[in-house]
């Protein structure tokens, strides 16, 4: 419809708002009507109308998806599908795409499936780039990231520089931690528009979680090439940097940042968290002290002024403040995990077990965690314990050999042969060798292979060497 036709609509519609009259209008008018108010931000407006539109046209399919998607603006999914299924029974593209929108949200994934089915099925007039594109919108927009990135690259073998479906997939990688598939994503939007700011910004990100700092401060660099005022970006490169080393440089952006804006209190602590990493202990105080003036003292300073302590060895300064803070805010986790920490390091096993476990309810994929859990119930000799949390370690690194060589040691100390030799099975040679002279002294150990050197530490076992004699 023209703006002119629309004028003359909205003129109607103003004017029958005026006299009070009803107004009368085919369904597509109301439709027209509705969007043009919605385009307004006039939601409640839009409404009415379509409610109008609906009194006189009941079965308008058209009418029927609009007031559906309101329902679904307000999260009102069952109510929509209520009101779809008073729609037509006729195939219509977009009202299939609603109702597997809301059986996505309400998480009935079976039906969702098979109307998405029997749409490919039927669909014939959209074009097949709209048809899976819109599928991937509606599937990622339900956190069903796999099935949205299939709907993606099917859309992209017609449209291969759609941005918007190239920024929809890249973010799907992202969710399911696919970070290499999204970086290459990322790096095909920039190709065909490489001075899009959101994608450089982006990319610095993807690069950060894939621990590629380096390249991810490149990226942030090309975004601030093209917009240099944008604080948050420099944020990220300036945590960027203090997480690979470069805590001076770092230094220098929080600084020029605070001058800027004093007022922004995250900087104070990415700020004392790099004079940390350089031993700068009374700067990190200092800065601490310097956001509680502004802030008053809060549960994140205090934790925080207590790990700087914690870090230079004053376990009776860290534990009063920690003290301090339990009084306040005694289910904060850091606060606990600090007391933790502290009582293991003075060896108060027992207590420091207690915190460790008020934790480890919460928050049981805490690698730090789990390992002192591990650490504690070999400093107290139960071995199966410490087997057990040890398991739990290797669950979440599978490559760590620090974590296997311990796993082995523990089953050697049990005489549990079954579980020793599975663990053996899944060392390299080289860290084979290594646990071998962990326990034995040969002159020559290189000449053996693996076979005889698995026989020699079954021997070990099988005479119990003693595990607890060894530092762990």
């Amino acid at each position: 419809m023209s703006e002119k036709e629309i004028s003359v609509l909205v003129r109607k519609y103003e004017q029958s708002i005026e006299s009070g009259k009803p107004i009368y209008l085919d369904a597509d008018e109301f439709g027209e009507l509705a969007e043009y108010y919605d385009s307004l931000d006039e939601p409640d407006t839009a409404r009415e109308i379509v409610e109008a539109g609906l009194a006189i046209h009941p079965t308008s399919s058209s009418l029927l998806i609009k007031k559906a998607k309101f329902a679904v603006y307000d999260g009102e999914y069952s109510q929509a599908l209520e009101i779809l299924d008073k729609s037509l029974s006729e195939y219509d593209f977009d009202l299939y795409l609603l109702r597997i929108e809301c059986y996505l949200q309400l998480e009935l994934y079976a039906e969702a499936y098979a109307l998405t089915s029997e749409m490919l099925e039927k669909e014939e007039n959209e074009a097949p780039e709209t048809v899976f594109s819109e599928l991937g919108f509606v599937y990622v927009e339900a956190d069903c990231f796999r099935e949205a990135v299939t709907y993606f690259l099917k859309s992209l073998k017609y449209n291969p520089e759609n941005m918007d479906v190239l920024s929809d997939l890249a973010y799907a990688y992202e969710m399911l931690d696919n970070f290499e598939s999204a970086i290459e994503v990322t790096n095909k939007i920039l190709d065909i528009e490489p001075y899009t700011y959101e994608a450089w910004v982006n990319m610095g990100k993807l690069y950060s979680l894939n621990e590629e700092l380096e390249k991810a401060i490149d990226a942030f660099d090309f975004a601030l090439t093209i917009n240099d005022s944008d604080n948050n970006v420099l944020k990220l490169k300036a945590h960027c940097l203090s997480l690979s080393g470069r805590a001076e440089e770092a230094i220098e952006i929080f600084d020029s940042l605070l001058k800027s804006d004093p007022d922004d209190v995250s900087i104070y602590f990415l700020l004392a968290e790099c004079y940390q990493s350089l031993e700068l202990f009374d700067e990190a105080l200092h800065i601490l002290s310097y956001y509680e003036k502004i802030k008053g003292e809060t549960v994140e300073s205090l934790s925080r002024k207590a790990y700087v302590f914690f870090q230079q060895g004053e376990y009776n300064k860290a534990a009063y403040i920690v003290r301090k803070g339990l009084v306040s805010y005694p289910d904060f986790l850091d606060l606990r995990m600090l007391a933790g920490e502290i009582a293991f390091k003075e060896d108060r096993l027992e207590e420091a077990k207690e915190f460790y476990l008020s934790i480890y309810s919460e928050d049981n994929d805490n690698f730090h965690l789990v390992d002192r859990l591990a650490l504690v119930s070999i400093k107290e000799e139960d071995y199966e314990k410490a087997a057990y949390y040890t398991e739990k370690l290797l669950n979440m690194d599978v490559s760590n050999a620090a974590v296997k060589e311990r796993l082995a040691l523990l089953y050697f100390e049990l005489d549990d042969k079954e579980h020793f030799n599975e663990i053996l099975d899944q060392f390299t040679d080289k860290e084979l060798l290594s646990l071998f002279q962990l326990i034995y002294i040969p002159q020559n150990p290189g000449y053996f292979d693996r076979d005889t050197l698995i026989v020699y530490l079954n021997r070990a076992r099988e005479t119990r060497t003693l595990f607890k004699n060894l530092e762990y």
